[in-house]
């Protein structure tokens, strides 16, 4: 089962820039990392097998993003789910040193939810047989301002618990149980 970091206030940021090109609309970026036990190399060959799975002829893989509601009280062990199209290609970081995966979604069938371009990232410290995987990236919440409003009140927490579930979706694909371990 993969183990989830708990990121410092420093590693989440989420922040407004001015999009030049949406007038007022702004963007919200996000970032979110888990650990799995799994060495790097299978790690990333797993994450290209995860979205390889549900890819169509189309070339566009479908899932079902979902957005547990573990501390909504009475709506305690519910979850929000919604389909959406996912692109997701392997690629190189600018300085050509690191694989990534380019990865954007949006919702399959249109309305009011936001599409999220970004990037998933691996690396490895210390312990061989533990990868972090990392999602990286921005979205502009939709219908003008009453969309910010909303992303300022509850969007944003939305779309980091999107980006945690979908990194556990991630990290059981990864992990294989029993697996042995190598080192």
């Amino acid at each position: 089962m993969p183990k989830e970091v708990t990121p410092h206030d420093d590693e989440i940021r989420n922040f407004f820039t001015t999009d030049p090109y949406a007038g007022r609309m702004s963007t919200t970026h996000l970032k979110e990392h888990v650990a799995v036990g799994c060495p790097i190399e299978r790690a990333q060959a797993r994450i290209e097998e995860f979205f390889a799975q549900r890819r169509g002829a189309d070339g566009v893989a479908r899932l079902t993003l979902r957005v547990p509601l573990d501390d909504a009280g009475a709506l305690s062990g519910l979850a929000l789910e919604h389909a959406v199209a996912v692109r997701a290609r392997r690629d190189r970081d600018e300085q050509n040193l690191n694989d990534l995966v380019r990865i954007d979604w949006e919702a399959e069938g249109g309305g009011p939810y936001p599409r999220f371009e970004g990037t998933l990232v691996t690396w490895a410290e210390h312990d061989p047989n533990e990868t972090f995987v990392e999602i990286e990236g921005a979205y502009t919440p939709p219908l003008g301002m009453a969309g910010e409003l909303f992303d300022a009140a509850v969007g944003r927490a939305i779309a980091q618990r999107t980006a945690r579930a979908l990194l556990g979706d991630l990290g059981r694909a990864i992990e294989v149980p029993g697996e042995p371990r190598t080192g």
